[in-house]
């Protein structure tokens, strides 16, 4: 076995997909029948992909983390009794739903996924399902013949709701029909809550503490057969390993053990011990003490904390501009450069490596920098105002430490996870008002967050608050850059629901006009257009009057006319297959619901000429994909040829005078269906 830190996660730290794991796509094959029933056929398929849309979108399980029988440590579990019938004997790998109900870091995640092997043999059946919904919607969650799901619930606090239960019983009852399951993993509150009964829920219960870490340190350890005697160490009373865990720790404590164990030197490494206990004796060490030169140290080994691996000028010049600030009352050294010990004994006197002109505090104790950071902001939280101001004076254009802004962004990042989100907030104000490069860190910082496992769904609510901000397009600029990242491509609802608030809240032409780009760039994402197209179908038939995001389907092709070289349709009408299918119907239902809206009409027949104009050019759409699109707009045009449908169809080119042809078919058909009904009424 690898020691992997995402084992006994309740979360993956990458999502991507799995290695050899195709990405996961709705089962739409054709039916080989003729006439009007395979025509019939394919609408169905296309309603049923188009329906899907609105599902919460799985993502495959990497096959690795299915831990296997020599690994796992078996949790104790207790199985809930229903309400029903308080004496039935349930089997929880028999249930279609099955709830996993544990605190957070009590490896959930790890059981649901074996149990979910158990249920579902074939592996790249198994999908993982995110909570990409603004309020809980049992609805959406998909449910697909043989194929098992995991609902990862970790970091929601928020309870489900009676709503949810009862829309899960339904879905209990499809999935059993075609032999799907599905696992949630909650705590307790968020499952039970509002509910007037525990045990009025469809899911069969399960109930889990966590199991051994100990046990998990030894099974992990005993893997390596090189290195399978060390499990020895986490009982031998002359090892510095034993007794470190004392039974309530979490599943992922026993993983980290183990890696250290497999690391240290010998049975008596106490540095390897230190590493496992945080540096707890080190950092006593450095911040024990209070001798007269220990601030100058300090700060050098806190600037080193932050600037891990910077050049050794930027480190040292950033720990004299902290050892500055006036709270701290350190004197100037007199002499100037000429006062003090040289660079070399500086850092050594720190305990910090210098090579290369380099320094770092853990080339030498691996995470020590981020030990420090948070013995630092739980022990001297006097400090961490202090801290502010000088990382804002370091980060700043042209600032010491300019050059190490995606280290910052890094660290930030983990002091949110670990102290949370208001320990960073102030810094990425502070940078989204700075310049672009400064912003497109606050921006990492804040996409980082937006996915976290734990301050994750905090941190979309607080996107939502930006994006409907007019007054701060720094911040709502943010959250543009965020929704067209990894937030856009793991949770496309919540992103895309942000990008409209954006459009219908923001102060500044420039804000709305970045939406749009970023929507457009979503719609060149292959996984992500359809989602994005029936977002915007839906916003122009279901907007307010005069909201900005009515009009963005119009909007995000409006470069067509302009003359890229690639606009973005082009590739949308090149679609084949299923999703090729339900591009060009909604792509069909968009310029319908547009059309029809008069205001929009001279612009949108300036953006279907263009596309008029493209067919038969190198690389611009074939001529059926957009005869198929322009042919929605002629029967509210079937009454008189007006000036904007003209310039759709007028021309002398062959597909034009194709387009007018049909346009006469739609005119004669509607003017036969007329007669026919004065014909019913005579009589």
């Amino acid at each position: 076995m690898t020691t992997d830190e995402e084992l006994y996660q309740d979360f993956p730290d990458d999502s991507s997909p799995a290695q050899g794991v195709a990405p996961f796509r709705p089962s739409l094959k054709d039916v080989s029948v003729g006439g009007n029933m395979n025509l019939a056929m394919r609408d169905v398929n296309i309603y049923t992909y188009v329906a899907g849309l609105a599902l919460l979108s799985p993502h495959p399980v990497d096959p690795r983390l299915i831990l296997p029988d020599h690994l796992f440590e078996t949790p104790h579990i207790t199985l809930d009794e229903p309400a029903a019938d308080p004496a039935a004997q349930i089997n929880p790998l028999g249930n279609a739903v099955l709830a996993l109900l544990g605190p957070e870091g009590s490896g959930r995640r790890t059981t649901a996924l074996r149990h979910l092997n158990d249920m579902i043999k074939d592996l790249t059946r198994i999908f993982e399902l995110y909570p990409d919904w603004e309020e809980p919607d049992a609805t959406r969650l998909p449910c697909e013949p043989q194929t098992g799901y995991l609902l990862n619930l970790t970091g929601v606090h928020e309870p489900l709701g009676e709503r949810f239960h009862e829309q899960l019983a339904e879905y209990g009852i499809r999935a059993r029909a075609v032999g799907a399951r599905l696992i949630i993993v909650a705590t307790e509150r968020v499952w039970e809550g509002g509910l007037a009964d525990s045990r009025a829920t469809p899911a069969a219960v399960i109930r889990m503490r966590r199991p051994s870490a100990l046990r998990i340190a030894r099974r992990a350890i005993m893997s390596h057969a090189e290195r399978a005697v060390r499990a020895a160490w986490l009982d031998d009373p002359e090892s510095v390993f034993a007794g470190l865990l004392s039974g309530n720790e979490s599943p992922q404590e026993g993983v980290r053990l183990a890696d250290v164990v497999l690391q240290a030197k010998d049975k008596r490494d106490g540095e390897a011990r230190d590493r496992f206990l945080g540096w707890e004796h080190k950092l006593t060490e450095w911040f024990g003490t209070d001798d007269a030169r220990a601030p100058e140290r300090r700060a050098l080994q806190i600037a080193a904390a932050f600037l891990d691996g910077a050049p050794a000028r930027t480190v040292l010049d950033a720990a004299d501009l902290l050892l500055a600030d006036a709270a701290l009352n350190w004197p100037p050294r007199k002499g100037g450069p000429l006062a003090g010990a040289d660079d070399t004994e500086r850092c050594t006197a720190a305990g910090l490596d210098f090579r290369e002109g380099r320094v770092s505090l853990s080339a030498i104790r691996p995470g020590i920098d981020q030990a420090l950071l948070q013995h630092v902001w739980r022990k001297r939280p006097q400090l961490v105002p202090i801290l502010m101001r000088w990382l804002s004076a370091i980060s700043k254009p042209k600032g010491i430490a300019q050059e190490s802004l995606p280290r910052l962004a890094e660290v930030l990042t983990t002091m949110a996870k670990t102290e949370g989100l208001d320990s960073v907030s102030w810094l990425t104000h502070e940078w989204l008002r700075g310049g672009s490069r400064h912003a497109d860190l606050a921006v990492d910082l804040v996409d980082r967050l937006a996915t976290d496992v734990r301050l994750g769904p905090a941190m979309r609510k607080e996107l939502s608050l930006w994006a409907k901000a007019p007054t701060m397009p720094e911040r709502q600029q943010a959250v543009i850059a965020v929704c067209r990242g990894r937030l856009g491509r793991e949770y496309p609802h919540i992103a895309l629901t942000r990008l409209r608030y954006v459009l219908d809240k923001a102060g500044e032409p420039g804000v709305r006009e970045a939406a749009v780009a970023a929507l457009r760039n979503l719609l060149g994402n292959p996984e992500l257009s359809p989602h994005v197209l029936n977002a915007l179908v839906q916003w122009t038939t279901a907007s307010t009057p005069g909201a900005p995001s009515g009009t963005v389907f119009l909007d995000v092709f409006a470069e067509a006319a302009a003359g890229d070289a690639e606009p973005t349709a082009y590739g949308l009408l090149r679609a084949e297959g299923a999703r090729g299918d339900a591009v060009r119907k909604l792509l069909r239902d968009g310029w319908r619901a547009v059309w029809r809206r008069q205001e929009l009409r001279a612009r949108a027949a300036t953006v279907l000429g263009s596309w008029c104009d493209a067919v038969g050019t190198e690389n611009g759409p074939t001529a059926e994909a957009v005869e198929e699109i322009v042919a929605v707009i002629f029967p509210d045009e079937a009454d008189a040829l007006g000036d904007d449908l003209n310039r759709v169809i007028g021309g002398t080119t062959p597909f034009r005078s194709r387009l007018r042809a049909r346009f006469v078919d739609v005119v004669r058909e509607r003017a036969a269906r007329r007669s026919a009904d004065h014909a019913d009424r005579a009589a």
